[in-house]
């Protein structure tokens, strides 16, 4: 009798069904991974929400997870010396599954593949072998899958923040090229806006200040703890006039805006860059068009506005290695964890929509967990 894996399915917004599904057959070329945990992220949130629909996620139903961590279970002979690996190697696994060949794998930036494949958010369940998403105890390794391998000695929860940190790296540092001495501001202070101001600190940056809302004291506090030099609670002083005060009337080098749903933060953004700065803009808005916008300033002010929607190898790595060196500072962003079968409350805490215990910051499927 096949071995099962246990899984999650997402079959309308707000409605999950869980199901044991055959482990497939591999051959040379591919693998199955035994699913150590499942990180998860606002997009997750808004993918159970059934705010992705009229995008290219807009699939279900669907396992989702695309924060992918676990231990090689089986792989095919060509795809252990392609990924480097062994059966029972720890590794990540990232969400887009590239072809490599076209246009934009070729110019580096896989996220954007011809093909839409990936795990968690593009592949259905529907689509066989099925096992296309992290909330599951298995999911399979498809031979144009990027993995990289993780340490064996960091505790799970701490591990699950490989993909917001090495989105916080990507979106903090390398897209806007920060380097030593600039002055950052970070608007929203989730998971990957606290883990920004760490990539930040590391790439040297002379000023880090965080903004968020009155709802986001915990979180506030900890952007302090963990290297901020300024925090700025929008619900009581004007962040742009606050940012002014605070650089000397410099303004900033670069604004990341990584906030949920709010518009404001992208028309601030603008009032609080220096000229010839750069914006980052990560935060997803429901497609929600922006007040107030005027196009006129990036042209007088000369700003660089740079979307950014994942990370790249190279972030991946970084965030490993931050991840090694400081889990002991970051295990304080891991707040929840919950087995497969509980993945409708795991989603609900995420999105502050449940309280269960303290403040949810890091939230993950914990897949090796039966409790």
């Amino acid at each position: 009798m096949a071995e099962m894996a246990k899984v999650a399915v997402l079959t309308e917004p707000r409605t999950f069904e869980y199901h044991e599904v055959a482990i497939p057959e591999i051959g040379p070329d591919d693998g199955i991974l035994r699913v150590e945990a499942a990180g998860l992220c606002g997009t997750d949130w808004e993918q159970y929400l059934g705010h992705l629909d009229n995008t290219p996620w807009a699939v279900r139903p669907i396992i989702p997870g695309h924060e992918i961590l676990g231990w090689i279970d089986k792989v095919g002979p060509e795809a252990a010396k392609r990924w480097d690996v062994k059966e029972g190697d720890r590794v990540t696994v990232e969400a887009s599954i590239p072809c490599g060949q076209c246009f934009q794998c070729q110019v580096g930036r896989p996220v954007l593949c011809k093909n839409g494949m990936g795990y968690g958010l593009r592949m259905g369940f529907n689509n066989a072998p099925h096992l296309w998403g992290g909330y599951a105890t298995h999911m399979y390794l498809h031979p144009g899958a990027t993995l990289h391998k993780a340490p064996s000695d960091v505790p799970t929860d701490i591990m699950s923040l490989f993909n917001p940190m090495s989105n916080a790296v990507r979106w903090a540092v390398e897209r806007p090229e920060t380097g030593i001495g600039d002055t950052i501001v970070i608007e929203g202070p989730g998971q990957r806006g606290l883990l920004a101001v760490v990539a930040a600190r590391e790439a040297g940056a002379g000023q880090i200040i965080v903004t968020g809302t009155k709802n986001d004291t915990l979180r506030l506090s900890l952007a302090r703890e963990l290297g901020a030099d300024e925090t700025i609670v929008v619900d009581d002083e004007d962040p742009v006039e606050r940012v002014t005060e605070i650089t000397g009337g410099k303004l900033a080098d670069i604004v990341v805006d990584v906030s949920s749903f709010a518009t404001k933060p992208i028309t601030d953004a603008i009032e609080m860059v220096r000229p010839g700065g750069k914006v980052v803009v990560a935060g997803l808005k429901s497609f929600a068009p922006i007040p107030n916008f005027v196009s006129d300033k990036l042209i007088t002010k000369e700003i660089s506005m740079l979307g950014v929607l994942s990370s790249s190898w190279s972030s991946v790595e970084k965030s490993i290695d931050i991840i090694r060196r400081k889990g002991d500072t970051l295990k304080k962003l891991c707040t929840h964890h919950y087995p497969v079968d509980q993945a409708d409350k795991a989603v609900r805490v995420l999105g502050r929509e449940v309280i269960d215990g303290p403040e949810a910051v890091h939230v993950h499927i914990d897949a090796a967990s039966t409790t």
